[in-house]
């Protein structure tokens, strides 16, 4: 399971499935675990949050966003589409993804 858990993999299902026509909990699940555990796509962005490790994805495209624990086994944190708003707050789609990968107070 890419979610650490069964009910975390719901609760996010819940909050952002709809954003990617998933039908249920394990489509979205199975998108998840390809954007964060497949191949990087042309538009695909990683990185590391310095005090964690927390592995980051963010497809600069059509800006999805995901983080993943460096543990073993990693599972997937969030898996989420940021809002083009967000993302033009703070100043495009490569300053957005810097700030994210900077942040240490998560």
């Amino acid at each position: 399971m890419p979610f650490e858990t069964e009910m975390k993999r719901d609760i996010h299902f819940q909050k952002h499935g709809h954003h990617f026509g998933a039908a249920d909990a394990a489509e979205y699940e199975l998108l998840a675990d390809e954007f964060m555990f497949g191949q990087m796509g042309r538009y695909t962005r990683q990185c590391y949050r310095p005090n964690h490790g927390l592995r980051l994805r963010f497809d600069t495209w059509n800006r999805r966003f995901g983080g993943a624990a460096p543990v073993a086994p990693e599972f997937v944190k969030t898996f989420y589409v940021v809002a083009q708003a967000h993302v033009d707050y703070h100043g495009g789609e490569m300053p957005y993804f810097g700030r994210e990968c900077g942040r240490i107070n998560v």
